[in-house]
């Protein structure tokens, strides 16, 4: 096991830039015609490609032109543009901080090397180095059946790594100077406008001495959301059977529960990815070359690795791929269990780590609604 102590220099941008600065420029002028949908997204020497575009971040991968004078300064890579509705600039502090820790703590875990960063609103970036490759995802169904099984021992020995870096709170990789971890970097703090709470002056974001203190903090998340958030944010159609005071009684009630009756299991925070499958896991014939897209890790409850949901290998599009997609969860899941063993791990801790979690978390973490309450 590798104890991460919350200590940490705070990395300095131009310590980790890899790339020229008039070379940023360019690119971000190159992006911003991409974005435009001018002719060309061409000039300065670069070239951009939009790689892809989902809730979070737009991804650009930007190369030399052949006749430029930039084709032998640079190889090609990547630049990653978080959405404004993301929770910045600790989004982006997180990603850079958890690369750069598991580079240094447990390089057998394989990311791509951070280039140059800004965290500054309102332009902040990645720039990152490019993956050749293809996601797990889109490789699976090509693999034969020993293939897959080889993959699969691949992934259960990253999950096992990931488990045996333990810290001495719950949070991201946000923290101040000379601390590692600072507040939560979720999904769920972004939903229907709930960013624009992530403040200490609304609620505590973290970091959390304990498993207890991190739930109850969720509810004073979701109880500050529904009682200062605009009409316009919050989803009514959801409020059918209940109103929405009443929902809010319900959630400060379950608060006041948890406060005097909850006891959570003593488990080690251990490194989680977050969003970890087979979309962020990229490959090179049989070889993982990274796993992508560490903007929602951070030191949490062990059981949270997966959280009782499994592995997702591939996309699930019909019956087929489902089945397919279940049975190797499940294989994962047990050599997962079995990785951990030979390694030394207590029974105990492995059946933390492939259990199904702790429900009072789980529940916890989500945005809540009178449907799921």
């Amino acid at each position: 096991m590798d104890f991460v102590p919350n200590i940490m220099t705070p990395i300095q941008k131009s310590s980790i830039s890899r790339i020229p600065l008039d070379i940023l420029k360019s690119a971000r002028n190159v992006i911003a015609t991409e974005a435009k949908g001018l002719s060309g997204s061409e000039g300065h020497g670069l070239k951009a490609v939009k790689l892809d575009e989902g809730g979070y971040n737009e991804v650009f991968l930007i190369s030399p032109q052949t006749d430029s004078s930039h084709f032998n300064v640079i190889e090609p890579f990547v630049v990653r543009l978080p959405k404004k509705v993301t929770l910045l600039p600790y989004k982006v502090v997180n990603e850079v901080n958890c690369i750069s820790m598991i580079s240094s703590r447990c390089p057998d875990i394989p990311v791509p090397e951070v280039y140059a960063f800004s965290s500054d609103v309102p332009d902040p970036f990645i720039a990152q180095e490019y993956i050749d490759g293809n996601p797990l995802s889109s490789s699976w169904n090509g693999y034969t059946e020993d293939e897959k099984r080889q993959v699969a021992q691949r992934v259960a020995d990253i999950v096992v790594k990931m488990g045996e870096m333990r810290f001495d709170q719950i949070g991201s990789f946000t923290g101040d100077v000379g601390a590692l971890l600072g507040p939560t970097v979720e999904g769920s703090k972004l939903f229907k406008g709930r960013f624009k709470f992530h403040s200490q002056e609304c609620y505590d974001i973290g970091p959390y001495k304990s498993t207890k203190d991190y739930v109850l903090a969720c509810y004073d998340k979701e109880i500050y959301y529904y009682t200062h958030a605009p009409t316009s944010d919050i989803d009514f159609g959801l409020f059918e059977n209940t109103s929405l005071q009443d929902f809010i009684d319900q959630l400060r009630a379950k608060r006041e529960q948890l406060a005097t009756s909850f006891v959570a299991a003593d488990e080690p925070f251990v490194l989680v990815h977050g969003d970890f499958n087979g979309r962020n896991i990229m490959m090179q014939g049989l070889k993982v070359r990274a796993v992508l897209d560490w903007e929602f890790s951070g030191a949490y409850p062990l059981s949270e690795i997966v959280g009782g949901v499994g592995i997702d290998v591939l996309e699930v599009i019909d019956d087929d791929s489902e089945r397919e997609n279940a049975k190797w969860s499940q294989r994962i899941m047990a050599m997962v269990g079995e990785t951990a063993r030979q390694r030394g791990w207590t029974e105990r801790e492995v059946e933390m780590l492939v259990g199904d979690g702790d429900p009072v978390v789980g529940h916890a973490k989500m945005e809540m609604f009178p449907t799921s309450f």
